[in-house]
Order: C-alpha cells, then structure tokens, then sequence
C-alpha cells in the first residue's frame, strides 16, 4: 500500500497518457486507410508486362556456343541415386498404408 502512495503521480500520469492515445484514435484516426497508388488495379503486373518485353528484347548470339571456352567447360555435377520414397499420404494415420 505505501508503494501504490509513493508512484500514485506516475500511476496517474500513465493513466491520462494511455487516455489521450485513446481518445486521439477515437477522434482523430480516419476511418479508411488510403490505398497506395502502386497497389492501383491498373498497376498490377505492369512490372511483369515490362520485364516481359525487356526479355523478348534479348538476342543470344549462338556462336557463343561453339566457342573454344564454351566447349572446354567441365560439368561437375553430380548425379543423385533414386532413394525409397516415403509414404503415399503424409498426414494419414500411422499405421495406416
């Protein structure tokens, strides 16, 4: 109880401050969230159509591939032996095949 006494100003203070926030929402927010010109309908996918065209725009000389650097690359990759595969239906019942 001598505690609550002593920090009654700053229990208080906490308390108007947590009641201004709560009325400046009440009044002063607005009611709808305003929709950011690049989430427009009409802007979906004009990045998609842009970088579509910027690709069709690409020509791949095909020399390239019958270069002496081409041809003296190695292939390093390995190849991955077929393993068992688990069960058909994951999420069934155990015990259950």
């Amino acid at each position: 109880m001598k505690t609550l006494a002593k920090n009654k100003g700053i229990l208080a203070t906490v308390a108007i401050f947590i009641l201004v926030i709560f009325l400046y929402n009440l009044f002063f927010k607005s009611e709808t969230d305003p929709v950011p010109s690049e989430l427009s309908a009409s802007n979906i996918g004009d990045n998609l159509v842009k970088t579509q065209k910027e690709l069709q725009a690409v020509t791949l000389d095909k020399t390239l591939f019958s270069s002496p650097g081409y041809l003296l690359l190695t292939d390093f990759s390995i190849s991955v032996p077929s393993q068992p595969t688990g069960r058909s239906n994951p999420f069934d019942i155990i015990g259950r095949n």
